[in-house]
């Protein structure tokens, strides 16, 4: 038998590989995923807003118009 060790630094070289496609594909799962989050706090604040708005109209404003 005449080891040189190459069968192992080929087996690292492909586990190094595996753990780095993995780690890619963690980095754009994570960016995705804030991306995904951003625009639902953006939306959901927005609609809040717009639904604060509509109350405040309703409430405050129709219901204490002068009749005339």
């Amino acid at each position: 038998m005449d080891s040189d060790g190459g069968e192992l630094i080929i087996i690292a070289l492909i586990i190094a590989a595996i753990l780095f496609i993995i780690y890619i594909i963690t980095i754009i799962a994570t960016a995705v995923l804030s991306i995904a989050a951003a625009s639902g706090t953006i939306w959901g604040g927005g609609r809040a807003i717009m639904n604060y708005g509509l109350s405040f109209k309703e409430h405050m404003i129709d219901s204490n118009r002068v009749a005339v």
